[in-house]
């Protein structure tokens, strides 16, 4: 049998099987390899050299320090700070819940972090003040998932070390696309909770006395990503000695100023990062495994050769890949999805003229999409237990932000300057 197709079919029937998805990967390879009786020294090599990179460390130091944030005491003077900003309006704790997850994006790096940082204040206080369980949780869902759109994010690192592309300019491009999805998500709550009469019992007044009260009790919180993200682009900092500083300040904060953070607080916070950083690193090495060997036969090429050759229209190339991004994203875990993904469709949009900078974008709002869609969405999962409601619920009170957050992407596929205007005028790319 063809290594390829081999790869392929047993990759599928180890994941209907449940077999791990980074499990799955290694074995799929290890049988493609069999087949096209390559020695098993290439697997080491590569393995290796998946994982020595510099860049990697950020990763662990991202999780660590969005996780010491959220238990330092950082989370609940950000949202102190938003429902004193947005004030009376109505569904002001949904907005409150879209503010605070926008703050804390530019903290954590991910999505399913911010969900549970945010969510377990805001569900609760929302379900009390007469939101629907299911509206309460989908926003909260869907808000979330900024966390991997404004920097820093930990899938833009991943593309970033699987395209080869600048991560610094990736998370410089992350900014305004990320704002828009606050923006849009806002309207489309603003909107729910009009037509559904959701009043902002639980926000108070809004004046400038308060605001400057909450603000200077945030102001630590606050703080860290002008620190973090202003290191990196003045050039301060590299991505990666910024996950470094980005763990000192939240022990700084969390140890002597709030003094929230004990021992033992901060030796889960520690097995925490471990333990996801073991399953990031798990896939990565088996993705980059696929990705040498998808390259070696040549799929990306008869991929993307067999995409630009059936579809001539360039703007029917580009919303087909949109709606192939997000029907996978469905059914794939993120990292797994970028590491596959990137090289069989990174050729394609190159060839209708689409930057690697701008596609990584897409390419992560179509993961951040996908962390509110079932089946395999895990911001629905914690929502929804933080809720305590289905998730069946909760999938279907997201499908309105679901498509805001569609539009949004679909804005960033056809206006370049939404994602590339930022990078240029830093400096980071021509």
């Amino acid at each position: 049998m063809d290594p390829t197709l081999l790869m392929a079919l047993s990759f599928v029937v180890m994941l209907l099987i449940g077999v791990p998805v980074g499990i799955s990967i290694g074995l799929a390879a290890v049988l493609a390899m069999t087949s096209a009786n390559m020695p098993m020294s290439y697997l080491v090599q590569t393995a290796y050299s998946a994982v020595d990179e510099f860049t990697i460390i950020a990763v662990p130091m991202f999780i660590l320090a969005g996780t010491l944030m959220e238990k330092g005491g950082l989370t609940q003077r950000l949202i102190g700070f938003s429902r004193a900003i947005v004030g009376p309006a109505p569904g002001g704790l949904a907005t409150v819940t879209i503010v605070a997850c926008t703050f804390f994006a530019a903290i954590s790096g991910s999505g399913p972090a911010t969900t549970a940082a945010i969510g377990s204040i805001m569900i609760p206080s929302m379900v009390k003040d007469g939101y629907d369980k299911g509206f309460s949780a989908a926003i909260t869902s869907s808000a979330g998932g900024i966390g991997v759109v404004i920097p820093p994010s930990i899938p833009m690192i991943i593309y970033g070390i699987t395209s080869e592309t600048s991560i610094s300019a990736l998370f410089v491009a992350g900014v305004v696309p990320g704002l828009l999805l606050a923006v849009a998500l806002w309207l489309t709550s603003r909107f729910i909770s009009v037509k559904r009469g959701y009043s902002s019992g639980g926000v108070g007044s809004r004046n400038l006395k308060d605001i400057r009260q909450k603000a200077w009790e945030a102001k630590w919180a606050l703080a860290a990503p002008v620190l973090i993200l202003g290191g990196i682009y003045t050039g301060i900092f590299t991505v990666t000695e910024a996950s470094v500083v980005a763990v000192l300040y939240a022990l700084f904060v969390g140890v002597f100023i709030y003094r929230e953070i004990r021992i033992p607080l901060f030796i889960d916070s520690v097995i925490y990062a471990v333990r996801i950083t073991g399953t990031v690193m798990l896939v990565l090495v088996t993705g980059r495994i696929i990705g040498r060997m998808l390259s070696m036969f040549q799929v990306p090429q008869l991929v993307s050769g067999f995409l630009i050759d059936s579809v001539s229209d360039p703007i029917m190339l580009i919303v087909l890949v949109l709606i192939m991004l997000v029907f996978i994203g469905m059914w794939m875990e993120t990292l797994t999805q970028i590491i596959i993904l990137t090289p069989l469709l990174l050729p394609v949009v190159a060839n209708v003229g689409i930057d690697p900078i701008q596609f990584g974008i897409i390419f992560v709002i179509a993961c951040e999409i996908g962390y509110s869609t079932p089946p395999l969405g895990v911001n629905l999962f914690v929502a929804s237990e933080i809720g305590k409601t289905t998730v069946e619920k909760v999938s279907k009170a997201s499908i309105p932000f679901l498509l805001a957050e569609i539009t949004v992407m679909v804005l960033v596929a056809f206006v370049p300057q939404l994602t590339m205007w930022l990078p240029r005028l830093l400096g980071f790319t021509n």
